[in-house]
């Protein structure tokens, strides 16, 4: 098995004396995509930066291709880690034409190949036609087009990114997206890209690095970390959830949705139930399962968001601590027929439901 293209070992770093990354350690295969997500502050620039040799490291190894970059007592200068780094902001030269950013870095090579590859990234990026072209004429969206071109010219072992598209607006940036995953994918480089965008996250990575505080707390495939949350963090980070709080008896928690297994907690013990809204399914008024009320139905995109009470009976699991008007999210595909002031049943589906030590 070939080794990784990247290897982060034990990173370590600070600024003024607070720590800001704590051990992190994560691997990129060549032609893989891996998302550093997380809140703001969690240290994925910070992390991106090392990687890149912009900084050295209070502690730790960055290897890249088999050799190490940044280690013990060695420090690759960023111009021969045969890396590739672009910004938030693009940074296009905005004296150069679209072809000579392209081409810029690749001196290298004879003239004739430079413009050769910086034609045939254009034509890939669809921006062919803007090749003579300044960058203050373009979009962002064709500016991160541009950058992303100008990235993969060098033909590097490691492409990095830093949030590439929270500048653009939700239509673009899902096209934008969907374009660069394929090319990033096609051209056989390592990608690292860092974001604090959840769904933006899961659709273009193949695996998913967890930060929060500056240490990695999950690393798995998108449908790992979102399905099997390692912790209340993760499951909250990767999308909305409903809480409730219970104790263990005989390996179930009992909720105002109903009982949830709890394998593996001891017999008392004081857990925390994460629900998905897509795990709550409104039945019809005959249905059995907890009562609800209908508060507000929101077509929202591809699915349909409903806000409900829980009713009275549903919430005496909670006993003379019930608390007052339990609100729930659900979420349905499609549209729900239903309408505000209408009581329904509630069932849940296992699994998206899960059970933590309370916090």
């Amino acid at each position: 098995m070939s080794a990784p293209t990247l290897q982060v070992e034990g990173l370590e770093h600070g600024y003024d004396g607070e720590a800001v990354l704590n051990g992190v350690s994560f691997k990129v295969d060549a032609g893989e995509i891996v998302c550093l997500l997380g809140p703001s502050g969690c240290g994925k620039t910070t992390t991106l930066r090392l990687v890149a040799g912009l900084e050295r490291p209070a502690a730790g190894q960055v290897v890249i291709a088999g050799e190490t970059a940044t280690g013990p007592g060695r420090m690759v200068p960023p111009e021969q880690r045969r890396v590739s780094m672009m910004f938030q902001d693009y940074a296009l030269f905005p004296h150069l034409r679209v072809r000579d950013n392209v081409t810029f870095g690749l001196g290298r090579l004879a003239r004739r190949e430079q413009r050769r590859r910086a034609d045939d990234l254009l034509d890939k990026v669809g921006m062919a036609a803007y090749a003579g072209s300044y960058p203050h004429v373009l979009s962002g969206g064709q500016q991160q087009r541009v950058a992303l071109a100008r990235a993969l010219a060098p033909e590097p072992n490691l492409v990095l990114l830093d949030e590439p598209f929270s500048g653009l607006d939700p239509e673009l940036r899902g096209r934008v997206r969907d374009d660069s995953m394929h090319l990033l994918k096609t051209s056989g480089a390592a990608t690292l890209f860092v974001t604090h965008d959840a769904e933006e996250a899961m659709m273009m990575a193949d695996r998913v690095v967890v930060m929060r505080e500056g240490r990695v707390v999950q690393n798995g495939a998108p449908e790992e970390i979102y399905c099997e949350p390692a912790s209340p963090f993760v499951a909250a980070f990767l999308g909305e959830v409903n809480r409730f709080d219970g104790l263990v008896a005989e390996g179930q928690v009992e909720t105002p949705l109903g009982s949830v297994a709890a394998p593996g907690f001891s017999e008392g013990c004081a857990v925390q139930v994460l629900v998905r809204p897509e795990a709550i399914r409104i039945g019809g008024p005959e249905s059995a399962g907890a009562e609800a009320r209908i508060e507000a139905v929101r077509m929202v995109g591809r699915s349909t968001l409903v806000h409900l009470t829980l009713a009275a009976a549903a919430r005496g699991v909670y006993g003379s601590d019930a608390p007052e008007g339990i609100h729930l999210h659900a979420r349905s595909p499609g549209r729900v027929s239903a309408g505000e002031g209408e009581v329904r049943q509630l069932s849940l589906d296992g699994e998206q439901v899960f059970v933590f030590h309370r916090e």
